[in-house]
């Protein structure tokens, strides 16, 4: 993808060439065995990390909510804070994996994934 300017031609960065938010490409990626291990894990790893970045900026919410409403709040806390802690590092290695896994790997699962969905025969109209 390059833009003509006057006299000059500026070429985007390899990561802005592609979509950035495909998670079920990274869930492809994540279950394909063509991607290293190490890869899968340092995306887990830094789902991890940014999942726990969060909830530590929630702690003062999270203590404010669990004063007012004593049982309420800590029982909401405990199911808010384990759904986020499963959710949270998957749903962001999801997004991460296609920018650590390998350029040809990625793009051949790409392409494989584009070619086992079938385009419509005809026009879908919808009113």
């Amino acid at each position: 993808m390059a833009t003509k300017m006057i006299g000059a031609t500026i070429r985007m960065p390899r990561l802005f060439q592609r979509s950035l938010l495909d998670v079920r490409l990274g869930f492809a990626l994540m279950r394909d065995r063509r991607v290293p291990l190490r890869a899968k894990l340092l995306a887990i790893l830094i789902g991890l990390a940014l999942t726990g970045l969060v909830e530590f900026l929630e702690l003062p919410v999270e203590g404010l909510l669990s004063m007012l409403l004593p049982i309420l709040g800590d029982v909401g806390d405990v199911l808010v804070d384990g759904a986020e802690m499963i959710a949270g590092p998957l749903l962001l290695a999801g997004l991460l994996l296609p920018l650590l896994a390998p350029r040809d790997v990625v793009d051949q699962i790409r392409s494989e994934r584009s070619a086992s969905t079938p385009a419509p025969k005809a026009p879908i109209i919808d009113i």
